[in-house]
C-alpha cells in the first residue's frame, strides 16, 4: 500500500508540474517538499531539470514559483549555464538523504534501469545487429564511452547527457579533435541524437547526447 501511495504522490505532483515520466521520484518529491529552499536543494533541482531537458528559463520559472530567492536562483542558473554540471546520479542522492527508500535499489525508477539480461533492451544487439562492422574504430570507441558515462552517473540508458569532449576523452581516449565528426556520423547512422556544445577556453557550453535505445537495426 505505501508503494501504491508514493506512486500516486509521483503522478500527481509531476502531472501538476508537467514533467516527464523519466523525472526522478526523489525530485518530484523534493519539489513538494519546503526543504527545497535548504541547503544545496535548489541545485539539486535544477540539475535534474536540465537532465530531463528543461531550459534555463523554465528551471529559473519553477524555482521562483517555489518562493527560493531570487539571488540563490541566479546563482544556480548561471552555474547551470555553464554546462559542467549534469545532475546527481542515485548513490549521491542517496547519500544526501534524498532518496525515498532504505536504498535506491528499492525505487521504482532505479529498478527500470535497463539491465543486459532484460529482454525488452539488450547492450548485445549493438554487436548482434553488425554494427561494429558499419564503424569505424574510433565510433565505435567513442559509443562504448556514451554507454558508460550513462551507467557511471547512474541514467538509465538512452538518457539525455550533457557532456564536454573532454569528458568522453577521459572516458574513451579518443583525441578530442575526433570528437564532434563521430558524434555527428553516429547520429547520422541512427544511434544516437547529437546537438553540439560550444568549446572554448574560459566558457563553453556542453554537448547534447543521447543514445537511440532499443538499440535499432542498421538501415
Amino acid at each position: 500500500m505505501e508503494e501504491i501511495k508514493r506512486l500516486e504522490d509521483f503522478e500527481r505532483t509531476r502531472g501538476k508540474l508537467r514533467l516527464p515520466t523519466d523525472i526522478k521520484p526523489c525530485i518530484v518529491k523534493l519539489l513538494e517538499d519546503s526543504s527545497v529552499r535548504e541547503a544545496d536543494n535548489p541545485f539539486i533541482v535544477a540539475c535534474e531539470l536540465h537532465r530531463i531537458g528543461r531550459t534555463e528559463k523554465q528551471i529559473e520559472s519553477l524555482l521562483m514559483r517555489l518562493d527560493i530567492r531570487d539571488s540563490k536562483v541566479r546563482g544556480v542558473i548561471k552555474s547551470i549555464a555553464t554546462g559542467r554540471y549534469k545532475g546527481f546520479a542515485c548513490p549521491r542522492l542517496e547519500e544526501k538523504g534524498i532518496c525515498l527508500y532504505k536504498s535506491r535499489e528499492e525505487c521504482f525508477w532505479y529498478q527500470a534501469i535497463p539491465r543486459e539480461s532484460q529482454k525488452p533492451y539488450r547492450e548485445r544487439d549493438f554487436w548482434r545487429f553488425g554494427w561494429p562492422g558499419r564503424l569505424t574504430a574510433p565510433e565505435i570507441v567513442i559509443y562504448l564511452a556514451i554507454r558508460e558515462i550513462e551507467k557511471g552517473k547512474g541514467y538509465p540508458a538512452g538518457s539525455r547527457l550533457y557532456v564536454s569532449y573532454r569528458e568522453i576523452t577521459r572516458v574513451s581516449g579518443i583525441s578530442m579533435g575526433w570528437i564532434l565528426k563521430c558524434c555527428q556520423k553516429l547520429r547520422d547512422k541512427g544511434l544516437i541524437k547529437f546537438k553540439a556544445g560550444i568549446q572554448h577556453r574560459w566558457r563553453g557550453k556542453a554537448s547534447e547526447i543521447k543514445r537511440i535505445i532499443p538499440i535499432p537495426r542498421p538501415e
